[in-house]
């Protein structure tokens, strides 16, 4: 099981720039991509979403520095 989700889209710009700002985790955590038609649905109008477990990490425009505190706190 993933330790990280990203729920993106197709045809999403913003959905490209917040996977860029994720890159930087990768060697930490393993990352699942979901297309949030197929899953996690509730989540359609906030793509893109970074979770770990149900908590929602950041969402939209991605900060790393949000991204870094939500894991921490």
């Amino acid at each position: 099981m993933a330790d990280l989700v990203f729920v993106t889209t197709e045809h999403c710009e913003l959905c490209k720039k917040a996977e860029r700002k994720i890159n930087f985790l990768r060697p930490f955590f393993s990352i699942k991509y979901v297309d949030v038609k197929s899953e996690y649905k509730e989540y359609l109008l906030r793509v893109p979403v970074l979770l770990k477990k149900d908590k929602v990490l950041e969402e939209g425009i991605f900060s790393r520095i949000v991204i870094l505190k939500n894991l921490i706190f």
